[in-house]
């Protein structure tokens, strides 16, 4: 059996062609060009790894980048990184600050009309609403107050505070009209007044030329109790006193400074109430009720303005001397300052030293020692003037006077060497020519 497959091989073998004999040679391809495959074929792997291909979720994912708020104006293109999206609506406000510095009122207005209403809020709009108050356009501040509550926002306390400054300049002779239309409006959004809008509004009556609603407003406050007036308040009623019509302006300045020296004297430590002051401060105003009223028993923060609104008050009011021993009694009360000249005008008036009240003994600015000076020089008490300012360096050595005290003090040696000059004249004169013309006296009042 073996032989005959082996036959059958063989037979099957001589049967298949037989092949040429040449030999086919390799291939042989250029060094360039394996090269160059070399490269294609990395930088095809490469390009294949770093940019895989998009789909259609990846070309839909938003571009990260910075937002901006959208205004096509020529000011918001120009100042575009100022129109940057802000994080938080006091960011924002600031945002609207800048843009009210280096634009209109009107740039600003776009820009947070343009914000996100979670962006807009009344610390945003109170920016643009005190700007217009600012400048007394009443009309706009309360455009863009309607602006803000068509968008679902209240407005706060500083809201309210800048609609009354801008009628405290408007000259709309409706302006004390609006005014306290916008002061009873506080209610209606449970906002409390606090002292900061009666003094504005205190300044709508005082620039309207109606000095008696300042006052009445101060009697008002000081007998309800809900309202602790502060020095700014004070400040208010003491410049409307002197322009009160058919008023005792000085009384009125008295009454204003005895309720002020009630609530300074229950606010130092270890000090009683004179009785003066107390008995003063229960007839205030010819009411009962601010016996035992809360606000006279607030501590009143005393400040500088204060003092010199009174002193200025009390020159401005003093008919008689009993007017002028207001002021004096004012700076002794305060600053413990009672030259020999104001102890001659107490004496004069029945105010005997044993009598009177040590004095607080605060230390005077030098505005205060500037006020003090032109009190005196205003009333033309040049030598009471001149010994204020020789005892203030004396009893404070520190207070250094600048050069408007300078400048007043040096007015008052002025005045009185001018005095003695016309007194030594008109001493060596004699009798035959005197001049029966009466020279002007030292003192603005009669003896």
């Amino acid at each position: 059996m073996l032989r005959s497959n082996l036959v059958r091989l063989s037979s099957s073998i001589a049967c298949q062609p037989r092949k040429t004999a040449t030999h086919q040679l390799p291939r042989v391809i250029p060094a360039y060009t394996t090269m160059a495959f070399r490269e294609a074929s990395t930088s095809n792997y490469s390009r294949d790894k770093k940019k895989p291909a998009k789909t259609a979720e990846s070309e839909a994912a938003p571009v990260a980048g910075r937002r901006y708020v959208e205004v096509e104006s020529p000011f918001a293109k120009a100042n575009r990184y100022t129109y940057a999206m802000p994080d938080d609506p006091y960011v924002a406000s600031e945002k609207v600050a800048k843009i009210l510095e280096l634009g209109t009122v009107d740039d600003a207005a776009e820009y947070i009309r343009a914000l996100p209403i979670y962006l807009q809020s009344p610390v945003v709009w109170n920016q643009l609403i005190g700007y217009c108050a600012k400048y007394g356009r009443a009309n706009y501040a309360e455009q863009y107050f309607s602006q803000m509550r068509k968008r679902g926002l209240e407005p706060n306390e500083r809201t309210f505070t800048h609609m009354l400054v801008a009628y405290g300049k408007s000259s709309s002779p409706q302006a004390i009209q609006y005014a306290e239309a916008w002061f009873k409006k506080m209610k209606d959004f449970d906002i409390k007044p606090a002292p900061i809008h009666i003094n504005n509004l205190m300044r709508v009556y005082n620039h309207a030329g109606r000095p008696e609603k300042t006052v009445e407003l101060l009697k008002q406050i000081s007998t309800s109790g809900e309202i602790s007036p502060d020095a700014v308040t004070y400040s208010m009623a003491l410049q409307a006193c002197p322009q009160l019509p058919f008023h005792d302006k000085a009384r009125e300045v008295k009454h204003i400074w005895r309720e002020i020296l009630h609530r300074i004297e229950k606010s130092q430590p270890n000090q009683a109430p004179s009785l003066l002051s107390q008995k003063a401060a229960n007839i205030i105003w010819q009411e009962d009720a601010i016996r035992h009223n809360k606000t006279r028993d607030a501590e009143l923060e005393l400040d500088d303005s204060l003092v010199v609104a009174l002193l200025s008050a009390v020159t401005r009011t003093a008919a008689t001397e009993r007017d002028v021993l207001v002021g004096i009694d004012v700076i002794e009360k305060l600053y413990s300052l009672c030259p020999p000249k104001a102890a001659e005008f107490m004496e004069k008036n029945g105010i005997l030293s044993q009598d009177r009240q040590p004095g607080f003994g605060f230390q005077p600015s030098v505005k205060v020692l500037d006020a003090i000076l032109r009190f005196s020089g205003g009333l033309r008490e040049f030598e009471l003037g001149k010994e204020y300012f020789d005892l203030a360096l004396q009893q404070f050595p520190r207070l250094k006077p600048d050069q408007y005290v300078k400048d007043a003090y040096a007015w008052i040696e002025k005045q009185l060497k001018r005095g003695r000059n016309y007194e030594n004249k008109r001493s060596s004169r004699k009798p035959r020519q005197f001049n029966t013309r009466s020279p002007k006296q030292p003192s603005a009042f009669k003896q």
